[in-house]
């Protein structure tokens, strides 16, 4: 008994941790996306900032814009990085230690000012818009387009596919590629189904970590395209645009922010889905 109450106190922190600062805040964004907070106190249950944060163009234009961009930066993020984690895997020790503190270098900097590093690259005075335009790809900037926020995207959340990737990887055991391959099974057969299934895990927990900052972002849009409207560039103009306006300007930019929660969940069950289904077939596809 006494050792399930140690056990027990031993969580509290974890728990305190939690409850403060994910479960409060989330109900907190709840209430004043359904509820109106009056002047002299009074509290009024409301559908309306809900039903316009779904029925307002300008709102599912950016929500919509938002998905893609995500989506887009993932399956750019998972081509790039799935290559990057098996070459870095297969290295010798000495040498992939040193490569993947490379890779964690720009985690180690601060989100805004990789960013801005990343502008003053594809202005039109940057070293890549030059090179593009010596291609006859581009005649302008890069900065101020959609392919920008893409770029800005892929940039700052790749490290975060290579990585669980690259561990998942480490974790499969060369001695069933080698059975595989003394079986007769080719460089591809072995990838796809030995490989890929064996990997699936840290596939889905790169592809969360990067799709979720992706959709959610608003610094990078505001950045390399300010011009255009995502979910998170709408909440933070909710915010902090409208700060002296009147009229629920809070209450609204906590319903978007629960729709964007509920699309942010929705996502992560389909991904979970598939984990989920590899792990149900053993790991093999």
């Amino acid at each position: 008994m006494s050792k399930r109450i140690n056990n027990a106190l031993k969580c509290v922190p974890v728990y305190l941790w939690l409850v403060i600062f994910t479960v409060v805040p989330l109900l907190m964004v709840f209430f004043y996306a359904v509820f109106e907070v009056h002047a002299d106190g009074s509290v009024h249950f409301t559908m309306t900032y809900l039903k316009e944060a779904v029925t307002n163009g300008q709102y599912l234009d950016a929500m919509l814009r938002s998905l893609e961009y995500a989506l887009i930066s993932t399956i750019i993020c998972l081509i790039i990085g799935y290559p990057l984690a098996f070459i870095l895997a297969n290295m010798e020790e000495r040498r992939r230690n040193f490569v993947a503190v490379l890779f964690l270098l720009p985690m180690w900097m601060n989100f805004l000012i990789r960013t801005y590093a990343l502008a003053s690259l594809i202005n039109e005075q940057g070293i890549i818009t030059k090179f593009f335009q010596k291609l006859g790809l581009i005649s302008g900037s890069i900065t101020g387009t959609e392919g920008a926020i893409i770029i800005g995207m892929v940039y700052n959340f790749l490290p975060f596919l290579i990585l669980p990737v690259y561990t998942s990887i480490l974790k499969v055991d060369r001695r069933v590629i080698e059975a595989a391959r003394d079986l007769g099974a080719n460089t591809l057969t072995v990838f796809r189904r030995i490989l890929l299934p064996l990997t699936v895990p840290g596939i889905i927990s790169g592809i969360t970590m990067v799709f979720v900052p992706c959709i959610t972002t608003f610094v990078i849009p505001q950045l390399l395209n300010n011009k255009v409207w995502t979910i998170g560039s709408l909440i933070e103009f909710q915010i902090n645009g409208n700060a002296n306006s009147s009229g629920g300007v809070n209450n609204m930019a906590a319903a978007i922010s629960f729709i964007l929660m509920i699309i942010v969940f929705i996502c992560m069950s389909i991904f979970s889905r598939f984990d989920n289904d590899g792990a149900e077939n053993g790991g093999l596809l």
